[in-house]
């Protein structure tokens, strides 16, 4: 029994020992391809918004031939009642009416104190308050006036029309409602207001992105739109975010309330 337990552990032994050959075999072979992602990794830390919008792009494109409808038709038969009810109250979120009055409003009022205040060092002061609000207004409502571009021009029609006529593509400079699907227009909003807040606010970023996440989900999820167009609209959202917010910091106008923002 000993010499048989003996064999078995030489035979392991020696079965270890060539793995570690051919493991160390494979990293050496793998450098130049090692090499090369890393290269590449570097270009996409110096051009992050530009690589992104590729691969998003690319995803989108993908997503349309071969997995929208899919994921569309599994939702529309697995969301229960319950899930669909709470997905129709967070999508409310995504209402861009629900973040452009205020935000104006305020902007607008501070700009105003900052008019009558008494002294320079007053108005500056109000000024540099009114910046904040003033940003999340223009991210959302650049990021929307895009966003409504790219929709009439595409025309892409939503799922239900998929789901009640078999019909699915596009039909370009339109303005129905129904053929407007790409990019969604609540998730753009909601990834605009909360990237926003990020900048504003970044103590509380984890809070932000679950909220833009829940809301572009929820896009998908009562299958008012396709996969493809919330991922779309949350990337041109963030896109437009961190432009404006890298364009306010070259101005000098500081966007954050607090000094931890990465922008």
């Amino acid at each position: 029994m000993k010499r048989g337990l003996l064999t078995l552990l030489e035979r392991f032994a020696i079965a270890w020992e060539g793995l570690e050959l051919w493991a160390a075999h494979s990293w050496r072979q793998s450098a130049p391809l090692r090499a090369q992602l890393a290269g590449h990794g570097q270009r996409i830390s110096r051009h992050p918004l530009s690589w992104g919008t590729f691969y998003v792009s690319l995803y989108c494109a993908l997503s349309m031939l071969a997995l929208d409808r899919p994921v569309a038709a599994w939702l529309k038969a697995t969301i229960t009642g319950e899930i669909e009810g709470f997905f129709k109250i967070v999508t409310r979120l995504g209402e861009a009416q629900l973040y452009l009055i205020p935000a104006g409003i305020l902007f607008l009022l501070l700009m105003l104190t900052a008019w009558r205040a008494p002294s320079p060092q007053a108005r500056a002061r109000w000024r540099q308050l009114a910046v904040a609000p003033g940003f999340l207004f223009l991210s959302i409502a650049t990021s929307g006036l895009i966003s409504n571009a790219i929709k009439t021009s595409l025309g892409r029609l939503r799922p239900r029309y998929w789901f009640e006529q078999g019909l699915y593509g596009f039909e370009p400079f339109n303005t129905q409602w129904g053929m407007n699907s790409f990019p969604s227009g609540h998730s753009q909003a909601g990834f605009a207001a909360m990237t926003a807040l990020m900048v504003i606010f970044p103590r509380h970023a984890a809070l932000w992105l679950s909220i833009a996440v829940l809301v572009a989900a929820s896009r998908v999820a009562t299958t008012v739109h396709w996969m493809s167009d919330a991922v779309a609209g949350s990337w041109l959202a963030i896109c437009i975010t961190i432009v404006l917010a890298r364009w306010f910091r070259a101005k000098g106008w500081r966007v954050s309330y607090s000094s931890h923002s990465p922008l």
